[in-house]
C-alpha cells in the first residue's frame, strides 16, 4: 500500500468514526437461498474455482529445497513441492503408473517421492526417476511420465495453485496490485505460528458472506471483539474480484493529536482482503492472519486459519502469538457456528431470499461478480462443446 492511499484511508475512516455514518449502498439486495442449495450452482462454482488460482499456503509452510505439502483443492489431490533449485512447484498427488497417492503425508520433507503402491520415484521436479523392474514398462517415456504439473504462483510469501489446470495460469494484474499492497503494510519476512484446520457445516458462500460485513460485530462477537470497534463502520473497495475492508478500531481518535506524517493504519485499524475465490487475509498491528476455505460438499466448508508473525521472535513473543492464536480462533468460531445455524436454517424453508440491507453492499457485489463468473463459465462449457478453440470469456470483474 502506497503511502498516499494509506493516509487517504485513514482520512476517511477518521472521518466515518466521528459522524457515527456507515457507507451506504445505493440500494438493498435480496439474494436467493437457492444460490447456497441448488446443486448444479454449487458444482459450477467448483469448476470456477477450479480454474482459478487458489491460495493454498504460506510460503514458510514449505520453507527449503526439498519442503512439501499436500493439500486437497476443489476435490484434487495436490502436491505441492520446493524443488532443489529452490522453486515452488505443484502437481497433482497422482502416480502415473496406476493413479495411487504419491504422497500420503501432510507435509514433511524429502529428496524424492516414493509411490507407496509399486514405488515409482519422483524428483521434486515432478520428474520421473525411477521405475521398479522396468524391464516390464519398455513403453514407458521418462520425459513424458513425470507427474502432472499444475499452474503456481509463489508471491508476497503467499502460494496460489490453480487445481485444474486450466483456466488462469497468472495472478490477474489487480491480484497482483493487492499482493504490492501487503507487501507494502510488512506482510513479508514471515513465517506461520500456528494453524488449525476444521469442516464446518456451512456452505463456503455463508463463510465468505461473513467477512464481508461488520454489522454482526457488536452482536455475534459481543464476547470477543466487539469492544475493540465502532459499532458497523467500515470501508470497502472491489479491487478487481478482491475487496479491501479497512475497520477502523477504537483507538482511531488518537489520531486527531497526531500529525499525519505518523500515521500507519496497521495501528489504527484491521485491513482485511478478501482474495478471489477462497482466501482471507486480516492484517493488524504486529502480525496478519491467513484463512483457507475448501468447499466440501454443498454443506460443509474447511477452513484453515494461520498466524503469520514476523521470523524473528522471542520466547515471550511465541507466547504471546499463541494467546493470539487462540483468541482469533474463539473469534472466527462465533462466525462459523452461526454459519452451521444459517445453513440448518435453510432446510426450513424458512426464507427464499436472504436481505442485503445498504451497510452490507459488499455482500450485494460479491455475489453478482459471483454470478458472472457462474454464466461465464456456462457459456465456457457451451461454446467449448460447439468448438474446440472457444475460449474463456472477459468479465468486467477482473
Amino acid at each position: 500500500m502506497n503511502r498516499e492511499t494509506e493516509v487517504q484511508l485513514l482520512r476517511d475512516a477518521l472521518g466515518l468514526t466521528q459522524a457515527g455514518a456507515h457507507s451506504m449502498a445505493a440500494s438493498e439486495v435480496e439474494q436467493p437461498v437457492s444460490d447456497y442449495t441448488d446443486p448444479i450452482r454449487f458444482n459450477t462454482e467448483l469448476e470456477v474455482m477450479a480454474r482459478s488460482l487458489n491460495v493454498v499456503a504460506h510460503a514458510s509452510q514449505v520453507p527449503e529445497p526439498g519442503s512439501f505439502i499436500t493439500r486437497e483443492i476443489v476435490g484434487r489431490p495436490v502436491l505441492i513441492t520446493r524443488g532443489l533449485d529452490g522453486t515452488v512447484r505443484a502437481f497433482l498427488n497422482v502416480c502415473r503408473h496406476r493413479g495411487a497417492r504419491v504422497e500420503t503425508r501432510e507435509s514433511g520433507r524429502c529428496r524424492a517421492f516414493v509411490c507407496p503402491y509399486h514405488a515409482w520415484t519422483y524428483r521434486t521436479d515432478g520428474t520421473l526417476a525411477s521405475v521398479r523392474q522396468p524391464e516390464g514398462f519398455p513403453s514407458v517415456d521418462f520425459g513424458t511420465a513425470g507427474l502432472v504439473p499444475l499452474p503456481c504462483v509463489e508471491s508476497a510469501e503467499l502460494i496460489w495453485v490453480n487445481p485444474s489446470g486450466e483456466g488462469e495460469q497468472e495472478l490477474p494484474t489487480s491480484t497482483v496490485a493487492v499482493l504490492a499492497e501487503l507487501e507494502g503494510l510488512g506482510c513479508v519476512n514471515s513465517i506461520v505460528q500456528h494453524s488449525d484446520s476444521k469442516v464446518w457445516r456451512a456452505n463456503w458462500k455463508l463463510i465468505a458472506d461473513g467477512g464481508l460485513e461488520s454489522y454482526h460485530f457488536k452482536i455475534a462477537h459481543r464476547r470477543s471483539i466487539a469492544p475493540l470497534f465502532p459499532d458497523n463502520v467500515s470501508i470497502q473497495e472491489f479491487l478487481g474480484r478482491n475487496v479491501r475492508t479497512v475497520l477502523p478500531t477504537s483507538t482511531m481518535p488518537e489520531l486527531l493529536n497526531r500529525p499525519e506524517s505518523d500515521w500507519r493504519i496497521r495501528d489504527y485499524t484491521h485491513v482485511v482482503y478478501a482474495l478471489w475465490p477462497n482466501a482471507t487475509v486480516l492484517v493488524q498491528e504486529g502480525h496478519y492472519t491467513l484463512a483457507t476455505i475448501q468447499p466440501v460438499a454443498i454443506d460443509q466448508t474447511e477452513i484453515s486459519v494461520a498466524t503469520v508473525v514476523p521470523r524473528a521472535q522471542s520466547e515471550q513473543d511465541q507466547a504471546y502469538w499463541r494467546a493470539n492464536h487462540d483468541f482469533t480462533m474463539k473469534t472466527l468460531d462465533e462466525d462459523f457456528v452461526i454459519g452451521e445455524q444459517i445453513q440448518a436454517g435453510m432446510a426450513t424453508g424458512a426464507n427464499t431470499t436472504f436481505r442485503f440491507g445498504l451497510f452490507e453492499g459488499a455482500l450485494g457485489r460479491w455475489h453478482e461478480m459471483l454470478r458472472e463468473e457462474v454464466a461465464g463459465h456456462l457459456d465456457l462449457r457451451r461454446s467449448t462443446r460447439s468448438s474446440p478453440t472457444a475460449t474463456a470469456p472477459s468479465h468486467s470483474f477482473e
